[in-house]
């Protein structure tokens, strides 16, 4: 059987009167009207506590990841980003969902950085030839700035080059931008707090991550960090060694995206390839990417059930 979890967020919709509701998420309706029935379930736990549209960003899906089996966990681990303060996490009661089963004891890494503050933002879980079978897929803002340095050094000119985005920041514009640069290294470094974390819990070692350029910037509404070029990682895995990735409109050289040239060298090394996705209108702009706005139904048919 299947099993359909409804996101636990709770939006401000009008009421028949007009005036504001607070209700579940209504898009997540379509689970109970469209999709259950024979051999497919839906639960949902979620309780409003009052908490602001910020603080709710982190109950969507985006949120809940997983690791493979590995030596100590055979079921695998979820993973789930949080705040080390009480505000900016996710629901209690939903996070309890999963974690009541005792089964995938998680890893909570810290995503109070980020605007959306999802899991998902900064790494997926790839195959790999190493003792796990598996690594991670990490966003890595210092070799974006590196790649960038480079595509100057050969007449690359701009970001988002050939599209319909209002702003298309051209490449010496954004390295002769100090405030750019330094919100980088910051992102760069929020990062390396969460590979701690992921590679104490994990076993994984440093050398074995696949960095992807990514760059991040801060709004100037709001001093949280959300990804400038779309994050590479935020993609999906179509299956172990096909990888459906947000097209990144990366600088070009000689006609080539040198952030999608980056990024197929790294995963093509681990026995991955990469299908570009374009999804900078209706899900970057928005806050999300690919895997944000994709669910998918996994084929386990042929793998071994675990009560076995």
């Amino acid at each position: 059987m299947r099993v359909a979890i409804r996101s636990a967020n709770i939006w401000g919709v009008p009421g028949p009167d007009g005036d504001e509701v607070r209700t579940p998420r209504p898009a997540g309706r379509l689970l109970f009207r469209d999709l259950r029935g024979p051999d497919v379930a839906v639960v949902q736990e979620l309780v409003d506590d009052g908490r602001d549209a910020l603080t709710d960003l982190r109950n969507a899906t985006g949120n809940i990841e997983s690791l493979p089996p590995y030596r100590g966990h055979p079921l695998g681990r979820l993973v789930y980003g949080s705040s080390p303060t009480e505000e900016l996490r996710p629901d209690p009661a939903f996070i309890r969902l999963f974690t009541a089963q005792g089964q995938q004891p998680p890893v909570v890494v810290d995503t109070s950085w980020l605007l959306v503050g999802h899991a998902d933002e900064t790494m997926h879980v790839i195959r790999a030839d190493n003792a796990h079978g598996w690594t991670l897929m990490v966003a890595d803002p210092r070799l974006a700035v590196r790649q960038l340095h480079a595509a100057r050094a050969a007449g690359a000119s701009r970001l988002f080059e050939g599209t319909t985005a209002k702003h298309q920041p051209s490449v010496d514009e954004l390295l002769a931008d100090p405030e750019f640069l330094a919100e980088n290294e910051q992102a760069a470094g929020h990062i390396d707090g969460k590979m701690e974390t992921m590679l104490a819990e994990t076993g994984l070692r440093p050398d074995e991550l696949v960095r992807v350029p990514v760059l991040f910037h801060q709004p100037p509404e709001i001093p949280l960090f959300t990804a400038l070029s779309p994050g590479i990682p935020n993609g999906l895995s179509l299956d172990g060694r096909h990888f459906a990735a947000p097209d990144p409109h990366g600088p070009r050289v000689k006609g080539r995206d040198i952030f999608r040239t980056a990024t197929e060298r790294a995963l093509r090394a681990n026995g991955v390839r990469v299908s570009w996705m374009e999804d900078l209108q209706w899900a970057h702009f928005g806050g999300g990417e690919v895997h944000c706005t994709t669910n998918a139904w996994l084929d386990t048919s042929r793998d071994r059930p675990w009560w076995r």
